[in-house]
C-alpha cells in the first residue's frame, strides 16, 4: 500500500477536530487498506508499532532526526535548526527543507506503508554500539525516497509528535462502519479491545473475519486487560446516589496499580497504562509463587511500600 495514501489521510485528520469528520476520514482510509496492512495502519494511527504491553518504543531524539534530515537533504544542520525554531514542528520543518534539497536520488524506491513500518520497527529494535549511526542511516533512507508530506509524517511518528486528535473510540467507530456496515457494532469491538489491549489485532480480525471473529475474543494470559477507571465524585452523598443502597468500599492506597499474570513459573506485571513493569519489581516476582498458589491466574492489585517493623504503609513516592 502506498504510504502517500496514509500521509494524505493524516493531513486531513490534522485539519479538523470534529469527531464525525475524523470518523469519515478513517472509514475512507480503511476502505483503501488491504487486509494484510490494516493492523500496521491501526498501530501507526496510535503513534506506535505494537501494543503497549510489548514494550516496543519508536521514539528518537530530535538531534538525531535533524542529522538524518541533513544527511538526506544535503542542507546544513544549523539551517534545519533555524527552520525548526521558526515553526516549532520538526516534521513541518523537514517538509520545507526537503522541498529545497540539493541532493537528488535517481534510483528512488517507492515508499510503501510496509516499508515505512518495517524500517521504523528496525529502528525501534536498535541498541548498543553503532546504533545511532544505523538509525540515521535508516531514517535518511526513507527521507531520500519520500516526498515532503510523507517525510513530515515519518518524522512525527518517529518523534512521538503525531497529533491527529483521533481517540481509540473513534477508530473503533470507523472500523465498525467500514467492516460491518454499522456503527452500532462498536460496542462489540470495544469488548474485544478491552480483553486484548491490542487495537491492531482487533482491526485485523474484523477486516478478515468480521463480527463473528470479534465475538470470539477472550481473555488471554500475558495480554493485559484494559483497566476500568473510576469516576470522581464530590461527596459521600453522591456516591450513595450513584451506587444505590448496598455497595462495597475499600481504602485508596498510595501505590501503583498492577495486573499480575501467572502461568506456572512465568510471572509478568503490567502497569495501569498496560506497560510491562516486571523488571522494576524483582522482589515481588520472587515472592508471588510463595503467596499465590495458582497455576494460571490474572490478578489486580496495588503495589505498596510497607515498613517491615511496624506494618505501616509508606508514602509510595517517598
Amino acid at each position: 500500500m502506498e504510504y502517500s495514501i496514509l500521509a494524505e489521510s493524516f493531513k486531513k485528520m490534522e485539519s479538523t477536530r470534529k469527531r464525525l469528520e475524523l470518523t469519515q476520514f478513517l472509514v475512507e482510509l480503511f476502505e483503501k487498506t488491504p487486509h494484510e496492512v490494516i493492523s500496521k495502519i491501526t498501530y501507526l494511527l496510535q503513534g506506535k508499532l505494537r501494543p503497549d504491553f510489548e514494550g516496543i518504543e519508536i521514539g528518537i531524539a530530535e538531534k538525531l532526526a535533524i542529522k538524518a534530515i541533513s544527511k538526506s537533504s544535503g542542507i546544513a544542520i544549523k539551517k534545519i535548526e533555524e527552520e525548526y525554531v521558526k515553526g516549532g514542528d520538526l516534521g513541518h520543518a523537514a517538509a520545507i527543507i526537503l522541498e529545497q534539497k540539493t541532493q537528488t536520488t535517481f534510483l528512488m524506491e517507492n515508499i510503501t506503508v510496509e516499508r515505512v513500518y518495517e524500517t521504523l520497527f528496525k529502528i525501534a529494535k536498535l541498541e548498543g554500539s553503532g546504533s545511532q549511526d544505523m538509525k540515521i542511516k535508516y531514517i535518511s533512507s526513507l527521507l531520500n525516497d519520500a516526498n515532503p508530506l510523507e517525510a513530515s509524517f515519518i518524522l512525527k511518528i518517529l518523534l512521538g509528535t503525531l497529533r491527529l486528535g483521533v481517540a481509540e473510540n473513534t477508530v473503533m467507530d470507523a472500523l465498525a462502519i467500514a467492516y460491518s456496515g454499522s456503527k452500532e457494532n462498536r460496542k462489540i469491538l470495544e469488548n474485544a479491545y478491552n480483553v486484548s489491549s491490542d487495537l491492531g489485532k482487533v482491526a485485523e480480525t474484523i477486516a478478515t473475519k468480521g463480527i463473528e471473529g470479534i465475538e470470539k475474543f477472550q481473555i488471554k494470559l500475558f495480554s493485559p486487560i484494559r483497566p476500568m477507571l473510576a469516576d470522581r465524585v464530590k461527596s459521600e452523598k453522591e456516591v450513595i446516589e450513584k451506587m444505590g443502597k448496598e455497595f462495597a468500599i475499600e481504602y485508596k492506597l498510595d501505590g501503583e496499580r498492577v495486573q499480575i499474570h501467572i502461568e506456572n513459573e512465568k510471572i509478568e506485571l503490567f502497569s495501569r497504562s498496560l506497560e510491562k513493569i516486571s523488571n522494576y519489581y524483582p522482589d515481588i516476582i520472587e515472592k508471588i509463587p510463595k503467596i499465590i498458589q495458582a497455576e494460571n491466574a490474572i490478578l489486580e492489585a496495588e503495589i505498596v511500600a510497607i515498613n517491615e517493623n511496624t506494618g505501616a504503609f509508606y508514602r509510595f513516592k517517598n
